[in-house]
């Protein structure tokens, strides 16, 4: 991720550093991006790894995002990251995420300072009111799923939540966090065996597709490239075809700076997604593999 290493104040800033984009095309317009001011009005520590930091919009966004999409959080003078959205309401944005970098170690210690977002970027996951749903996360891909089970939970048309990760440190209260949200439960795999299944969340997905075949459930994942592959292969030989949805280095969020392309797929991550049917994508994950 480029750093970003003077106080952008205002749409215009942004716009020259995506216009110095070699991809960038000048019939962008500025209103498609708009930059909001936010404050940090917590930061709580879920578990060893997880976060969730609470931002209060200063200015109310015109459309309410939709499950699947995500801002880009400014950090002036140090960062500029792509976020999924976790929830929104009351103007308030939930960030859940771990520490990973200078970015987003920056944004867990922004408690009470005010930042900045541009958004909601990306499109929305389409659902299929005939279908139930069956959510996959691995780490902080359980980020795009919160709000998507909690939308999901409220038409009754979610299945289940399966998330994994390292061990039971990692857990922590995020089971707790994610209820609260969601109103629906989440079904805890750890790959040291410490909490809940014992093995990874491909794991268990492989012992549930053959029993998914000719039903109405679909799935939709997030994670890391290595497990959104498995889970698209395994998917493959039963005929299903699940959504995932990517991760990728994010520069612009519009689409201009190339940064997000997958491969020979020609498809933008933060434009055309993020999320994929897998059909779409398997190639280039198996080729990232």
């Amino acid at each position: 991720m480029s750093k970003i290493t003077e106080d952008l104040k205002s749409d215009k800033t942004l716009f020259r550093y995506i216009s110095s984009s070699p991809f960038h095309v000048n019939s962008v317009s500025l209103k498609r991006y708009t930059i909001r001011h936010v404050r940090v009005t917590d930061v709580v520590q879920l578990s060893r790894r997880y976060l969730v930091a609470r931002l209060k919009l200063l200015e109310d966004f015109e459309n309410e995002p939709e499950p699947g999409q995500f801002v880009m959080i400014w950090i002036p003078g140090i960062d500029y990251i792509p976020m999924s959205i976790a929830d929104y309401r009351g103007s308030e944005l939930l960030i859940f995420f771990k520490v990973r970098g200078e970015g987003t170690r920056a944004l867990a210690n922004s408690k009470d300072k005010i930042l900045a977002v541009a958004g909601p970027l990306g499109k929305p996951i389409n659902l299929n009111n005939e279908s139930r749903y069956l959510l996959i996360g691995g780490g902080t891909g359980l980020a795009p799923l919160i709000k998507l089970a909690k939308k999901l939970y409220s038409m009754n048309l979610l299945e289940n939540v399966i998330w994994g990760t390292r061990s039971a440190d990692d857990v922590g209260i995020v089971p707790e966090f994610f209820k609260e949200v969601t109103g629906s439960e989440l079904m805890v795999c750890t790959e040291d065996c410490t909490m809940g299944y014992c093995g990874k969340a491909t794991d268990l997905v492989a012992e549930l597709i053959p029993k998914l075949k000719d039903s109405s459930i679909e799935i939709i994942a997030a994670g890391p490239n290595d497990m959104l592959a498995s889970i698209a292969l395994m998917s493959s030989k039963y005929g299903m075809d699940p959504v995932l949805v990517m991760e990728s280095t994010v520069k612009c969020g519009l689409g201009l700076c190339g940064e997000c392309i997958l491969g020979e797929t020609g498809l933008s991550l933060c434009k055309d997604g993020p999320a994929f049917k897998a059909s779409k994508v398997i190639n280039y994950l198996l080729n990232k593999k």
